[in-house]
């Protein structure tokens, strides 16, 4: 036997043939991966984030509506589909809706807004930072706020 196949098989080294399928492996990574709820969240707030981009401009493009009213409406269409997606995806709290947790639910929305823009106000106009590191910041904040008060006020500490 040469270098060949046959000499491989001849030593009892034969390739794995029982390897998992890609889309097998993509599948469990994904899973493994969506197990954790700060990523889940991260990806419902990224994908809120992009909704409501995209339906701000498609208002302003669409409709008569200035910049900001255009702005107010893309807001208020994606707040719903957050609030869904967090309960379900996110903090997976059950399928019934309650009104506490709705108002809770804005209450931390609108505690978020009032924190981003004093940290736009003192890193921007305080300190004289950037545009961008104050909003950058504010993000961040946003993100650390929301997460810890959905996970332990809004949804009652699920998941």
């Amino acid at each position: 036997m040469g270098v060949g196949q046959g000499a491989v098989e001849g030593l009892g080294l034969k390739s794995d043939t029982s390897a998992v399928p890609k889309p097998v492996a993509l599948f469990a990574l994904a899973r493994r991966i969506l197990a954790s709820p700060i990523l889940r969240f991260l990806i419902v707030g990224g994908g809120n984030t992009l909704l409501y981009a995209v339906l701000s401009l498609l208002f302003m493009w669409i409709l008569p509506f200035s910049k900001q009213i255009s702005s107010t409406l893309a807001y208020l269409t994606a707040i719903p589909v957050a609030f869904l997606a967090y309960k379900t995806f996110v903090f997976r709290a059950g399928s019934r809706i309650s009104h506490s947790e709705v108002l809770r639910f804005l209450v931390t929305h609108g505690v978020n807004l009032v924190v981003s823009y004093a940290m736009v106000a003192v890193l921007c106009g305080g300190f004289g930072l950037p545009r961008e590191v104050g909003v950058l910041a504010s993000c961040a904040a946003f993100a650390v706020i929301g997460y810890i008060l959905m996970k332990l006020w809004v949804f009652n500490g699920a998941s």
